[in-house]
């Protein structure tokens, strides 16, 4: 009687190289495979023992890193639902965001600049498609920290479009730009698995923002 070595049938690496079965079917089918071997092996020249030793320990090792997977991809979604339901309440509410470009139509604009430094001139202009500087607002002297600003684009005569917002400041013979954050409202929350952060789609044409990067909120 011819007998097949376990190293021909149940070599547990050509077993894990299947993709259409998972940890556990694939260990039952080597179970059943090792007895079946125990069985009929040939009495004079019995298999090592170490061998399915270690090729279980292999199957031990795949089933755990399953469990650590399906158990991390639980733990996904539940934060991922917790944040949303928390998210949820933001909506309609308007946010201040980082944002140098926005679509003016008519409705006031309200926004800030953050000075890290006292400044002796503080410029806010709207400009453009073309690069031309069609509103400007100036502020004088600032000490350090947030500079609020609003301007009404029917009043100043911007028809609606995309402009852009520069905070130009001076300080001495030092020549500054201030980072601009703008307030909209908060139209949708969704969840980004790309990034794995809850999102804010906002007003204003400001896009989508992490809603990390809200910094007020009313």
């Amino acid at each position: 009687m011819q007998v097949t070595s376990a190293s021909q049938t149940t070599d547990a690496s050509n077993i894990l190289a299947s993709q259409s079965n998972d940890a556990a079917s694939l260990k039952n089918e080597f179970m059943t495979l090792m007895i079946a071997q125990i069985q009929n092996q040939d009495p004079t020249n019995p298999v090592e023992s170490a061998e399915y030793v270690s090729q279980l320990a292999q199957f031990s090792q795949v089933e755990s890193l399953e469990y650590m997977r399906d158990n991390q991809t639980s733990q996904m979604v539940m934060m991922e639902n917790i944040g949303i339901v928390q998210s949820a309440s933001l909506i309609g509410k308007s946010a201040t965001v980082p944002a140098s470009t926005l679509h003016l139509d008519t409705e006031e604009v309200e926004g800030k600049v953050y000075l890290e430094n006292a400044v002796d001139d503080l410029t806010i202009e709207v400009v453009n498609q073309q690069g031309q500087v069609v509103h400007s607002m100036t502020m004088g002297a600032q000490a350090t920290g947030d500079i609020k600003f609003s301007f009404n684009p029917s009043d100043a005569g911007l028809p609606a479009g995309e402009y852009d917002l520069k905070a130009k400041a001076t300080l001495g013979e030092s020549a500054l730009i201030a980072p601009t954050y703008i307030t909209a409202k908060i139209e949708k929350i969704h969840f980004s698995s790309a990034s794995g952060m809850m999102m804010a789609e906002m007003g204003h044409g400001l896009g989508i923002v992490p809603v990390l990067d809200i910094s007020e909120v009313s």
